[in-house]
């Protein structure tokens, strides 16, 4: 993990971007840690997801993947979608927020059941203090609360959503890991590595650490988006495709815009891309 940590950020400080893959391919690339704690540290359900093929790969080279979520993230369900899904099941909600959040919490244990990556249950963090949309508030309580729960989950790696972005659940999360990291890893006298992923509504990003995927990856990261079965249903009816359309989208986007700058043979391999910005704490 260590040797890894540091060949990230040496060619960050060196102004280059690396390719991470199973397999490597020329000087760029680089192989995932064969070991270690890797945590997606989740605004709302559905965030791990988007990086997927990103966790998996650590997964798959050895590391501990836990998934936690931040906030209740109810505002992302539409009333119309939980009355629908409360007629459905039978049910008689007393607080349609909560109901809400009930709904995204189910979805994205379901979409971890079946990535079979996460080591243990989903932590579903209750923040202190919250907005009118159930994300974490930039605030001392819910300070205190992430600071425990980065305690608990002791990560090497930590995947999250940057913070130039427009969405406020995003920048909150981002801007209390920001205060906490740096204190975090000097406690317990181990660095802390960053990766940053960039989003549909990332505004501004340098892309640091890029992961290739290709179309038999996308499908199956497109089968865990389509698990947020209120986010894919939001998305029809406000952009005319879902979350795993509007992902993949974006990853088509990311690894698109690098084609022109890529001299490896493999450049037209791989049609996706999951991209980070890289920060080390420690």
């Amino acid at each position: 993990m260590k040797n890894f940590m540091n060949l990230v950020w040496e060619a960050v400080c060196r102004g280059e971007f690396l390719f991470m893959g199973s397999s490597p391919s020329g000087r760029r690339w680089i192989g995932p840690p064969g070991g270690g704690n890797v945590l997606a540290l989740a605004p709302h359900p559905d965030d791990p997801d988007a990086v997927a093929v990103t966790l998996k790969m650590f997964h798959d080279a050895g590391c501990r993947i836990r998934y936690a979520v931040a906030g209740r993230a109810h505002g992302g369900v539409t009333d119309k979608y939980a009355e629908d899904m409360a007629r459905k099941r039978g049910d008689s909600p007393t607080d349609l927020r909560e109901y809400k959040a009930a709904i995204r919490r189910r979805e994205q244990t379901d979409s971890a059941e079946l990535a079979g990556i996460v080591d243990g249950e989903v932590v579903f963090s209750q923040a202190a203090d919250e907005d009118e949309s159930g994300d974490m508030l930039h605030c001392l309580a819910n300070a205190r609360i992430l600071r425990r729960l980065l305690r608990e989950q002791d990560p090497d790696i930590v995947l999250m959503p940057f913070g130039t972005d427009t969405n406020d659940g995003h920048v909150a999360l981002f801007q209390l890991f920001s205060e906490l990291a740096s204190p975090l890893a000097a406690e317990r006298e181990r660095p802390l590595l960053a990766l940053y992923s960039r989003d549909p509504k990332t505004t501004a990003i340098e892309q640091q650490l890029v992961v290739p995927f290709d179309e038999d990856a996308a499908g199956w990261k497109a089968s865990l988006l389509r698990c947020h079965r209120s986010q894919q249903q939001r998305g029809l009816e406000l952009r005319g495709y879902g979350l795993d359309e509007r992902i993949l989208k974006l990853n088509s986007a990311i690894k698109a815009e690098l084609r022109s700058t890529l001299i490896e043979p493999w450049k037209d391999e791989f049609l996706y891309a999951e991209s980070f910005q890289v920060e080390l704490f420690g």
